[in-house]
Order: C-alpha cells, then sequence, then structure tokens
C-alpha cells in the first residue's frame, strides 16, 4: 500500500503539532492519538473561560506574519477575538501570501507603513537590521516580569541575540528544535543493525539499507539516504567540525566552513555513495516533500530532518496501517576522531517593532502575553471553543482543532515552563534530546543564502562526480571571494 503524504497545508500543520509537544514534557512515549487530553495546568482550566479587562485603545495593534494566528482569513478574526479575551488587547492580523512574504514586510518598513509588530526569519533580520528599522527592547524585556525571568527564557538566549551595542532588538516567537539523521528504525532491526557511530560505520548501514532488500519484496529499489540538494549534511561535515552557513576566524575573518578543504573529505564521502547506488539519484533536485514520499513508502532507509518530523512519520504511517511495523528514529550523529559531532539548530524566528510604531507598549505586552501559559496554550492547541473544549478538567480537541493540528504560531513555546497537555509522540522525546545535546545555531548574514547556494552548486557537482571534491572546493571560494561572500580564499 502506498502511504500518501496528507495536503500540504495539513502535513504543515501536523508537523507542527509534533514540535509543539517537547519543552518540559514528562509524559510516557508512544504514538499521539486524537483523544481527551488530561491536563496538569490547572490555573489554566480556571482561567480559560474569563475574559481580562479591556483596554482603552484607538487603534488596533497591527501585527504582521506568516505564522501566528488562524488557518484562513474567518479563523484569524476568531484569533484576534480570543487575544481580546485573554489580555484586553485589540489586534489586527495581517498575514501576506507566504510567496511574498518576504518582500512584504522589506516593503512595509521601506515604505513607512504603520503596523507594530512584524514577524522575521533571523535571514531576514540580518539584511534588515542595518537600516535602522526597529526599536530597541533592551529594557523592555529587563523590566518584564515575563521575559526577563530565567525560568521561562534561558538568559543564554538574550546574549545570544544581543547586538554589538548592547542593545537587544527582537524577541523569540518559539523554540525552533534542529535537524538530525532519522532512521527507519523497524529496517535496522530487521538487517540487525546496530547504530552506526562514525562516519564508516554510517556507510556500512546506509550500505545494507541498498543492498539488503530491507522492505522484503526481493528487489533492488531501496537507497540507503535520500537528500534534498546539500542542504541536509550538517551531521557529516559535523564530523571535522565544520558547521553550515558562516564562520568567523580567531582574526575575525569571514569563511564558509563547508567551502574550505576539510569539507572534502566529506564530498568524497558523498560522492562514493553516489557512485555506489546507495545516494537517492535525485538528490540534486528532490524537495522535501519528495524526501518524506520516499521515507515513508519504504524507498529509503535514512534522511536528515527536523526532530518534529519522528513523531509525525509514526502517526501518519501508523493512522494509515496500524497494522504496520514502520518506525522512524531519530540517532546520533558520526563522530569524529575527537568525539566531534554537530547537528543544525533551527533558524530564530523573531518579533521586532518598527520605529514607527504608534502602539509600542500594547505591541509589547502581546509578546509578553505570547510567552505566559495562556499564551502558549494560545498558540499551540489554538482557540476556547474553536480548536478546543475543556470539560471535566480535560483538554478536548474539537474536529477543527484536531485538523489545525495544535499550531497556531509557536507549536513549540520557547518558554521553559510549558508542559504540553497532550504528551510525547513515539520516539520524539530520545530525537529531541540529540538535537539539544549536539545542534548549535548557523550563523546567518545578509548574504548567506546567496553564499550557500554557490556551496550547493559546487558540492552537487563534486557528489555527481563532475568534478573532483578538491576542485569543487576551489571553485567555490573563487566565486565566493569574487562575490565579497569570505574575506579568505
Amino acid at each position: 500500500m502506498k502511504r500518501t503524504l496528507i495536503s500540504v497545508l495539513a502535513m504543515g500543520l501536523l508537523v507542527a503539532m509534533l514540535l509543539g509537544l517537547a519543552i518540559g514534557c514528562q509524559s510516557s512515549g508512544g504514538s499521539v492519538e486524537s483523544k481527551d487530553i488530561e491536563t496538569s495546568t490547572g490555573g489554566q482550566q480556571e482561567n480559560a473561560g474569563q475574559e481580562a479587562q479591556q483596554i482603552e485603545q484607538k487603534e488596533p495593534v497591527r501585527i504582521v506574519t506568516s505564522v501566528v494566528g488562524g488557518k484562513d482569513p474567518d479563523e484569524n478574526k476568531l484569533f484576534e477575538q480570543e487575544v481580546k479575551r485573554l489580555t484586553g488587547i485589540q489586534i489586527e492580523i495581517i498575514k501576506p501570501p507566504s510567496t511574498e512574504y518576504d518582500q512584504k514586510v522589506a516593503t512595509t518598513l521601506a515604505g513607512g507603513e504603520k503596523v507594530d509588530l512584524i514577524y522575521t526569519g533571523a535571514t531576514q533580520f540580518e539584511k534588515l537590521f542595518p537600516q535602522g528599522f526597529f526599536e530597541p527592547l533592551t529594557d523592555r524585556i529587563k523590566n518584564s516580569e515575563v521575559l526577563s525571568d530565567p525560568n521561562i527564557i534561558d538568559p543564554k538566549e538574550w546574549d545570544r541575540i544581543t547586538r554589538e551595542d548592547g542593545n537587544i532588538y527582537a524577541v523569540f516567537n518559539k523554540d525552533e528544535g534542529g535537524t538530525l539523521p532519522i532512521v527507519r528504525w523497524d529496517w535496522m532491526q530487521k538487517l540487525k543493525l546496530e547504530p552506526p557511530q562514525t562516519l564508516d560505520e554510517y556507510y556500512e548501514v546506509l550500505k545494507a539499507f541498498a543492498e539488503q532488500d530491507p522492505d522484503g519484496n526481493g528487489e533492488k529499489d531501496t537507497y540507503g539516504l535520500t537528500l534534498s540538494k546539500l542542504y541536509d549534511i550538517q551531521p557529516f561535515m559535523g564530523v571535522y567540525g565544520l558547521i553550515g552557513k558562516h564562520a568567523q576566524d580567531d582574526n575575525g575573518q569571514w569563511y564558509i566552513p563547508w567551502a574550505t578543504d576539510q569539507a572534502i573529505p566529506v564530498y568524497e564521502w558523498l560522492a562514493k555513495l553516489y557512485k555506489e547506488g546507495i545516494l537517492d539519484p535525485n538528490f540534486a533536485t528532490n524537495t522535501t516533500a519528495n524526501e518524506r514520499e520516499l521515507f515513508m513508502n519504504d524507498k529509503v532507509g535514512m534522511m536528515v530532518y527536523w526532530a518534529a518530523w519522528v513523531g509525525m512519520f509514526n502517526d501518519q504511517v501508523r493512522s494509515e496501517e496500524p497494522n504496520t511495523t514502520f518506525e522512524a528514529k531519530g540517532i546520533e550523529p558520526p563522530k569524529g576522531p575527537n568525539g566531534e559531532a554537530l547537528l543544525m539548530a533551527g533558524e530564530d524566528g523573531l518579533w521586532v517593532i518598527p520605529k514607527n510604531s504608534t502602539n509600542k507598549d500594547l505591541a509589547f505586552k502581546f509578546l509578553e502575553f505570547w510567552h505566559t501559559e495562556e499564551g502558549n496554550i494560545l498558540g499551540t492547541l489554538g482557540i476556547l471553543d474553536n480548536d478546543y473544549k475543556l470539560e471535566n478538567g480535560k483538554y478536548v480537541l474539537t474536529e477543527v482543532g484536531k485538523s489545525h493540528a495544535m499550531d497556531h504560531g509557536a507549536p513549540y513555546p520557547k518558554s521553559l515552563k510549558w508542559v504540553n497537555p497532550i504528551g510525547t509522540p513515539l520516539n520524539f522525546e530520545g530525537a529531541n534530546q540529540i538535537v539539544k545535546k549536539y545542534a548549535k545555531p548557523q550563523t546567518a548574514r545578509a548574504d548567506t543564502a546567496d553564499a550557500m547556494s554557490i556551496v550547493d552548486k559546487y558540492g552537487i557537482k563534486a557528489v555527481l562526480g563532475e568534478l573532483s571534491a578538491q576542485d569543487a572546493v576551489k571553485a567555490m571560494r573563487s566565486e565566493l571571494k569574487s562575490k565579497g561572500y569570505i574575506d579568505i580564499e
């Protein structure tokens, strides 16, 4: 039976549901089912139906976002009403089309349009920050009982996004998780394979997936590893201590670690996998949806992907085939000679308040709310009586809530106090712990995306055998230097 992915919208929602189950969750393992949900957040239950004192406003807090809010214009209105009920603040959600979002944010700021809160990724933040659009939030954060609470947000996180002038210009949206190697654990067990610890051991496991008929159909129609271009190779680069995107050396010179001579053995290793038919031959053109299809439909034994998908893969396949042996599981990355290993932490999603906002106080009040328990419930479960109900001390997802998969903008809250009342999906907690142990954030500059496209271009040629790894890395550096993306060649 071919396992098909649900629609793109529903899939994205389901991913987010699994992300929301991580921080502080103490429930036992097992697949998550849609069911009545017991919760220990008694205070939240008691206050859930109460309305906050209303605040006099001349105009709503205008929020430009691609992630927070409802799933359609009608639910955006319900979301606005729920925020007002819970905080007394009237907001207006503005959701540009996802394909135009970055451009909309840039033109909104450049044109001086009056908005009060903007959601942006770290890469776009870096592009916009030099233009001086953002209000410093340092004092507001220090004086906030919520955001300055080390039991809610680790102070080291604020240190990480403090700029050279000593100011903080953004507030986190959620915890972004990270990626790691995910394997068909049922194949590992069937072939009696142990979790690999080194790059050589990874090779042997991937070779077995490709050659030992793990799907049991008597045909040689499986691959060991699938990729989407070279976006997913951080675990293998980590063997040599190489982090993705930009980095600075001890002299402050910028370079791309994946374009150094130290990366050559990784490109050679991947080229070996490709030549021997172990690597999915379509890796250079794959989308992540292609990767997921292969993994769920018994065509590939390993992919590198977000930890949240470990549980999602299990729930998705088992919901379609209750008697399946399918089991996805995250495993530790390969280690280098000195035990080195690196995974990729997700890029920060950030809230900024434009300097020209006329509603700065209430905009910041919304950000404080977003990191409270009530805000976490809204960002995950959603809207009371639309997405969930409280019945006899239990959270009960409505049919609408089930379809929204507990994602209303922050499915994985940043708060260290957060305990998701649903529980933990199969094998997700283990994957999450691996990410926490090995993942590091990558450094994004305004030109990082363009720089990495050059790395991709020549790296793919090396894997395909069109260039030697040495020549590919040399070509990367030459073009990166000529375009000003690195300081040293």
